[in-house]
């Protein structure tokens, strides 16, 4: 009984399997193939060029485009650290004059202090004072 039911099972695969190849056999045959004449081949040669250049100008204008938003995005980078160098160069020029003021006040102090006193040291005279 089981070799029986095998090879009804191995039966219908087989036969579902030929009507599949038969079935794709007499499609293509079906169609008959037609030769196209020297013309024809021609133009549709052209028409296959023009679709494909279509498609790479196409190609290109997406590249142009996607290069041009790179660039930007670049260049607002580059702006921006300009932005930054110039805040920076701001800051070390105050820096500068801090530093010269702070020096010009020290070289101040210290020449004041290197000078004689313009105001006379009062001298104490021991002088009787006179009471009324």
């Amino acid at each position: 009984m089981k070799i029986g039911l095998i090879g009804l099972f191995v039966l219908v695969v087989a036969a579902s399997s030929l009507t599949f190849v038969v079935s794709g056999a007499t499609s293509a045959a079906d169609k008959p193939h037609k030769k196209m004449t020297l013309a024809e081949k021609g133009e549709q040669a052209r028409q296959e060029s023009i679709e494909l250049e279509q498609t790479q100008l196409q190609k290109a204008r997406e590249a142009a485009k996607a290069t041009s938003e790179r660039e930007q995005k670049v260049l607002a980078k580059a702006q921006s650290n300009d932005w930054e160098a110039q805040q920076l160069e701001k800051a070390r020029a105050q820096s500068d004059e801090r530093l010269t003021r702070q020096q010009k006040y020290l070289q101040q102090a210290q020449d004041a202090a290197k000078q004689t006193r313009k105001i006379p040291k009062a001298t104490t005279t021991a002088e009787p004072v006179l009471s009324e």
